[in-house]
């Protein structure tokens, strides 16, 4: 019997010093993701205004033309000043995370996102998730309805 308590007590003791040596592996910084709309300036090589978010103060750039771009306002709220909106692709979870102030129109040009269409599309607008379908189009139109969620124009 004592035997047996005493093997039961020695692996337990290994199994202890086991998960206190156990490493959880290295910590892998995240993946930065992509930015639609820049918070720094660029430079010389492009205009930028200062806008206000949830998260402080933003560097949105002004160049429309700008080939990278895949996010852009398309028409704001009346009497609104200072609409503005941004987004982010996680590569990684393959989502798409827009944010909104005061903007009653935008589109998502998904030829300029590394979209993995294999795989299920999360979009996220202002805080909301849903899954977004690969369409015969290139461009996603949105337009807020009247009551405030977002949908997607047929071209």
């Amino acid at each position: 019997m004592s035997d047996r308590v005493g093997y039961l007590w020695t692996t337990a003791a290994l199994l202890v010093g086991l998960t206190a040596c156990a490493s959880p592996g290295p910590k892998v910084a995240p993946q930065k993701p992509a930015v639609a709309i820049i918070e720094e300036p660029p430079g010389a090589e492009g205009e930028t205004e200062q806008v206000e978010s949830d998260d402080g103060p933003i560097r949105i750039a002004v160049d429309v033309d700008d080939p990278e771009r895949w996010l852009s306002v398309e028409s704001v709220r009346d009497g609104a000043a200072g609409a503005w909106a941004t987004g982010d692709f996680d590569a990684d979870r393959n989502k798409l995370d827009i944010r909104t102030r005061d903007v009653e129109r935008f589109a998502v040009d998904t030829g300029r996102v590394a979209i993995d269409w294999e795989r299920p599309v999360i979009l996220g607008i202002n805080g909301r998730n849903s899954e977004l379908r690969r369409r015969d189009f290139r461009v996603y139109h949105f337009v807020r309805d009247d009551h405030g969620s977002w949908i997607v124009l047929e071209p």
